[in-house]
């Protein structure tokens, strides 16, 4: 017997379905508020930390920081939506570009940021901050999910990074591509 309409059938273990968070701008915000504060202002520096920071917490706690989806480009990882709000110099941020640098215009408020939030946000400091731009860039360059992912990029000059390749559990995989869509982070 078929599927009735209305009814959705699930995947099988074979079909993969896209992972797929819903962003919460105002949590990637207070992230990158929370790492400047904390010591690197380097907006190169800060995308891997929050790259490497969201990898951490995927994989530890079942979800992202933030949902934003990270691109792999020339130099690394960047979360496509802060990127963009930085490079359009969107106002209202509560942090501005000066140079290579985020600048903080205040501090940030942390009931958008979960102690499990802080703890990845930590790793991620430990992992980049304070690192030249060749170290950083050595060090992302190594991540599965950017090498996978630059390489299919043909003659553009970047390709989203799916949440898929930052999980390193097949379980986990599974689960997340029924729930993630659910989840409000």
């Amino acid at each position: 017997m078929g599927a009735s309409k209305g009814y959705k059938t699930l995947k099988t273990a074979g079909d993969k379905m896209p992972i797929v968070f819903n962003k919460n701008p105002q949590k990637a915000i207070e992230a990158v508020i929370w790492i400047i504060k904390n010591g690197e202002s380097n907006m190169y520096n800060i995308w891997k930390i929050l790259f490497d920071a969201e990898k951490y917490h995927l994989n530890t706690y079942g979800r992202p920081i933030t949902g934003d989806k990270y691109m792999a480009m020339e130099f690394g990882t960047v979360p496509s939506w802060l990127y963009d709000a930085v490079k359009l110099k969107k106002q209202g941020l509560g942090f501005y570009k000066d140079g290579n640098s985020l600048i903080a215009e205040r501090d940030p408020v942390l009931d958008y940021l979960s102690a499990s939030d802080i703890l990845a946000l930590k790793h991620g400091l430990n992992e980049y901050a304070g690192l030249s731009f060749s170290a950083v860039m050595k060090k992302n360059h190594k991540e599965p999910a950017w090498e996978k992912n630059y390489a299919k990029r043909g003659d553009n000059e970047c390709a989203p990074i799916p949440f898929e390749d930052m999980i390193e559990e097949d379980w986990l995989r599974e689960d997340l591509a029924i729930l993630a869509k659910d989840m409000v982070l």
